[in-house]
């Protein structure tokens, strides 16, 4: 794959005057204004964010854009001092305008824009690339006498100042066309809970809308007259405004998709789908079909699946794609009509068959029968509206039950009952309240993923339901549900490990930098996964590092040789795993946080990134050395970690506290820092007996502020360094639990006997167990032979020879040995006694 990178010479930024110890910090980017441009024009656009100057170029998620600098300012627009954001509050605020091109192949949708500056590359903001004509909003337009004419079919950009602000917009229309309002804030990284209404000759009220998607708004009307006809933009409740409020406002006769049925299908397939919303090529309006009071139009498409077997295992969306929907794989569907495109609409991939909903299923007695593994696409499309499905299963078959509607996009909070045929339920399954983390809150209103292993083989009824199915059903309330034996899998996720504000990497010349990573373990996967670098760029390197099976959280650093080229792009991580023999590679996907919260532990609002990105600046003002990169104990033992601080600037004079990131659960770190005069010291963790065995990577971060808490506005800045990755292998003391006889194993003099061996496996061991037995020194006359389990069994034995020369009626204690590898190299022993009778 082509990578983009902005790359200079080190002497391109010879002069770094600002920021920490002669370092330009890396830049914060908040604002984009106009977040949005249309294909094949050029444009004026104005960045807004914390040490944006000195800066060299942008940098788009896709390729082709053109972009110069036209201009720096230390002040923020006109347009956004009404009310200084919260957001920017920890730095002087700057402008940046940029003049761009778009191409005219230039993809659709919604894109991440950065800047990048002698300090780095910024955090991302959303872009959208469409299809029609583009204007700004120009004040005053607060009042119906004031209105902003605009065109139909073209797409405004503009702000809500503040609280109490409010945007007209004013367009002509004729009788009969079916205009289509959508209003973009969440999609867009915005704060702004609009309200949208559309008003007709003689103030007639045509509708409103809010919340239809991730606080966007979206409306639609059939105009009832030729003339002019007034949107109405503000923030609902007249509480919430200024920057950090912005929107993007298309009215267009132009396609919308609200839903297409089913939302899955097989990789590489061609399925019938119906594709339900507004202004569809060919579309039919179906009255069954309502959303917003609105009446949808029907039309029946044929859609291909990609092919390629990697599609399967990425997510190819340019929408908003929230933490709780970032382990979905899925591609982009559109349905463009003569005027514009249609608006993306995320299809997901199938693994199994494909069955869509029949009705009546609604009573266990008229369930709809599945077949196993199967694909459920389904609609809560009735007020009060209860699926029952039914499959066969057998006893001791092991079936993964997981639904997925929230996590698609749809307003709906599912649950889900299973029951045996003859009534009795088995399970119930409501919200799954598991969040990766505060800073990306995966938390879902859909069912946690239930394994069912049968005890007994029969038919079993499956109930999908909705708790809000009585106020809440229509089209758009789809969901899925997918019934197959455990499948192992996992997708990864990366962030910046700054947990209370957008951030970004910037990597600095002969040091280390840490990302943190989210495991999610699907199918019941509970394997090491490895990371490696697929695509880095010269001086750019990935140590070797390991997310254990029973971690979900864990880092990964990169490092940077002393001379490593000056750059700004993306980088590809992939985790690499082994599931039955079978090597499974998954690229590592990036996120970041979009705002900032005050304190530890707030949910914060956050994203998926187009792609994952990284600068190399020049070298930072110390780094951290570590003298020890292996360390192999057993659980229970203290670890130490010799490590230094290396000052590279005679400026430097700050402590540095340290701080171990992504820790397994159990192990602690003793606080400590080091700093000029003591240098030096010895990290000590503790490997409680409660830390499960396995391969981690620990990594230790230093950082110059107090850890845990937010940076103060003024004061010095705070200069993170990460160390290189320590890998640590804790050992179980055992793998099995060993079984010997109990009573005296009798052997006569001159002959042979055998000690029958049993071993419990632990830990999911299934390799070898070399057996052996320890004598005591002074017996004369009785050997043994050395033996083996094979790998996957739990019996063996050792055969015991007594010479015809050994002493009769004398009681031997024999130690029996097992020794099993653990990560087939580190012997675990397992020990046990057994007394020996040599008899006459």
């Amino acid at each position: 794959m082509r990578r983009r990178y902005v790359i200079w010479t080190v002497f391109g930024f010879a002069s770094f005057a600002a920021g920490a110890l002669g370092q330009t910090p890396p830049p914060r980017l908040t604002h984009v204004l106009p977040p949005g441009g249309q294909i094949g024009t050029t444009l004026e656009i104005t960045l807004v964010g914390a040490d944006l100057d000195k800066a060299e170029a942008l940098y788009f998620s896709i390729p082709g854009v053109k972009s110069e600098i036209a201009g720096t300012s230390a002040l923020v627009p006109a347009d956004l001092k009404k009310k200084p954001p919260a957001s920017m509050k920890q730095g002087p605020q700057t402008s940046q305008k940029f003049k761009v091109t778009l191409p005219d192949n230039a993809p659709l949708g919604v894109h991440d824009i950065r800047i990048i500056t002698a300090g780095g590359i910024s955090n991302p903001r959303a872009f959208v690339v469409g299809d029609l004509k583009e204007i700004m909003e120009k004040e005053p337009n607060d009042d119906v006498n004031k209105a902003q004419p605009i065109e139909l079919n073209s797409t405004v950009s503009g702000v809500i100042s503040a609280p109490t602000d409010v945007d007209y917009f004013q367009f002509a229309g004729k009788k009969g066309q079916r205009v289509v309002l959508s209003c973009l804030t969440g999609t867009i990284d915005s704060k702004l809970p609009v309200e949208m209404k559309l008003f007709g000759p003689g103030d007639r009220d045509l509708g409103s809308n809010r919340g239809y998607q991730n606080n966007d708004a979206l409306l639609d009307a059939v105009l009832p007259a030729d003339g002019d006809y007034l949107v109405r933009l503000c923030s609902f409740t007249y509480t919430q405004g200024g920057p950090d409020y912005f929107y993007r406002l298309t009215v267009t006769t132009g396609s919308w998709i609200d839903a297409v049925f089913p939302p899955t299908v097989e990789l590489g397939k061609e399925a019938k789908v119906a594709v339900y919303g507004r202004n569809l090529p060919g579309g039919v309006l179906d009255p069954s079909m309502i959303v917003e009071g609105r009446t949808l139009e029907k039309v029946m498409v044929a859609v291909k699946a990609p092919a390629d077997p990697r599609a399967l295992h990425r997510l190819e969306f340019p929408g908003l794609i929230v933490p709780a929907s970032s382990i979905l794989d899925g591609f982009e569907f559109r349905l463009p009509n003569k005027t514009a495109a249609s608006n993306p609409y995320l299809l997901t991939f199938a693994r199994s068959p494909v069955i869509p909903e029949e009705e009546p299923n609604d009573t266990p007695e008229t369930a709809q029968k599945v077949p196993v593994p199967c694909e459920i696409a389904g609609r809560i499309d009735k007020k009060g509206d209860r699926d029952w499905f039914r499959f066969e299963a057998k006893k001791g078959q092991a079936l993964g039950i997981e639904v997925f509607g929230d996590r698609l996009g749809s307003a709906t909070d599912l649950y889900f009952v299973l029951r045996d045929e003859k009534g009795k339920t088995l399970a119930e399954q409501d919200d799954n309240p598991d969040i990766a983390a505060p800073h990306f809150f995966t938390r879902t209103e859909d069912p946690p993923r239930y394994r069912f292993v049968p005890s007994a083989d029969g038919a079993y009824l499956l109930m999908i339901g909705a708790r809000d199915a009585n106020s809440q059903f229509g089209p758009r309330h789809l969901y899925t549900v997918r019934i197959a034996p455990d499948e192992p899998d996992f997708r990864l996720v990366a962030m910046p490990f700054n947990s209370l504000a957008p951030d970004s990497a910037v990597l600095h010349q002969g040091s280390h930098q840490a990302l943190q990573v989210f495991a999610f373990r699907l199918g019941g996967f509970t394997g090491d996964i490895t990371l490696s670098a697929d695509s880095l760029p010269e001086g750019v390197t990935l140590p070797p590092q390991v997310i254990a099976g029973s971690q979900k959280q864990a880092a990964l650093v990169l490092s940077a040789t002393p001379n490593a080229p000056f750059m700004g792009g993306p980088i590809r991580i992939v985790g690499t795993a082994t599931v039955g023999g079978q090597k499974l590679i998954r690229e590592v996907r990036s996120a970041s946080v979009s705002w900032p919260v005050q304190q530890l532990n707030i949910p914060t609002i956050s994203r998926l990134d187009r792609e994952l990105v990284m600068a190399v600046r020049d070298k930072a003002p110390y780094t951290l050395g570590i003298e020890k990169t292996k360390v192999i104990v057993q659980q229970g033992e203290k670890i130490q970690i010799p490590i230094r601080l290396n000052v590279l600037s005679p400026e430097f004079k700050s402590t540095v506290q340290l701080v171990s990131l992504s820790m397994p659960t159990g192990m602690t770190m003793q606080p400590a820092s080091v700093s000029t005069g003591k240098e030096s010291l010895t990290l000590n963790f503790d490997a409680k007996a409660n830390v499960l065995p396995g391969n981690y990577t620990l990594i230790v971060r230093g950082q110059t502020q107090p850890v845990g808490k937010p940076m103060p506005p003024k004061g010095p800045p705070n200069v993170v360094q990460t160390a290189p990755p320590v890998t640590v292998t804790i050992v179980p003391k055992q793998l099995a639990k060993l079984s010997v006889p109990a009573n005296p194993v009798k052997i006569a003099v001159g002959k042979e006997g055998v000690i029958p061996v049993k071993v419990a496996r632990q830990l999911d061991y299934a390799g070898p167990f070399k057996l052996d037995v320890v004598l005591p020194p002074d017996i004369k006359g009785v050997t043994g032979e050395p033996s083996s389990i094979k790998p996957g069994e739990n019996d063996g034995k050792i055969t015991i020879r007594v010479e015809p020369g050994a002493q009769a009626g004398s009681n031997v204690v024999l130690q029996v040995r097992a020794i099993a590898l653990f990560n087939s190299e580190t012997p675990v022993a397992h020990e046990a006694k057994v007394t020996l009778n040599i008899a006459k």
